[in-house]
């Protein structure tokens, strides 16, 4: 005895689509507020003062503010893309945010030498660097972003294509654009014919003046 398949109702899709959509929101807004927050900080003295140099993570790895950019975009895209399209979205997506999740980690496996690195490469700071420090949560949470776009992505590839999107209400059914002409005219029964035969036309102002001017009766 097999197990009836389980159904989805109307409600329920929605519910999944509006999850979605806020988990592609919430891995955006996180990652972007995270590659722009400094994840590394140190002191450069100069000839006259000590100057403060600050490393984002967007300096440590461009991606990390790319993608998340992407996934706010694609919240407002998504309802707009239908069936086929919404797959390849989900995977794009997907791949995405896992290269934004490993350039992350990859990062924060050695946060303090890149951040050294950085500074020291950096043409506007040429003194000996002094007091550095990290801040390795601002990268644990782009790796979360990351990991978070990634899982909206495979359920879009998954369940996408069922959920609603813009306008469809307002196509016509399948049964109506395959209606045929012939089906058409024979509802319509056409003008009425009169006793004699002829049909009952409908006849506009100035033919009927015409027909005055005649002598002839518009109305026989």
């Amino acid at each position: 005895m097999t197990a009836a398949p389980e159904t989805r109702g109307p409600k329920a899709t929605r519910r999944e689509y509006v999850a979605v959509l806020l988990m592609l929101a919430a891995g955006g807004g996180l990652g972007l507020l995270a590659s722009r927050r400094p994840w590394g900080t140190a002191e450069v003295p100069s000839s006259f003062t000590v100057e403060a140099a600050e490393v984002t993570g967007n300096d440590l790895a461009p991606l990390v503010s790319a993608v998340p950019l992407v996934a706010l975009a694609a919240v407002l895209l998504m309802p707009a893309v239908r069936t086929f399209g919404r797959r390849i979205a989900g995977g794009i997506l997907a791949a995405l945010g896992g290269v934004m999740a490993v350039a992350s980690a990859t990062v924060t496996a050695d946060l303090t030498g890149r951040v050294e690195r950085w500074i020291a490469d950096a043409p506007e700071h040429s003194g000996r660097i002094e007091n550095l420090t990290t801040e390795p949560m601002w990268a644990v949470l782009s790796v979360t972003a990351g990991a978070v776009i990634v899982a909206a992505g495979v359920v879009i590839v998954w369940h996408g294509p069922r959920w609603p999107s813009m306008g469809a209400r307002y196509e016509r059914p399948a049964s109506a654009r395959s209606a045929s002409p012939r089906s058409v005219s024979a509802a319509d029964p056409g003008p009425a014919r009169t006793g004699n035969g002829r049909r009952d036309t409908p006849t506009s102002a100035a033919q009927t003046w015409d027909a005055l001017d005649r002598g002839d009766d518009p109305t026989a």
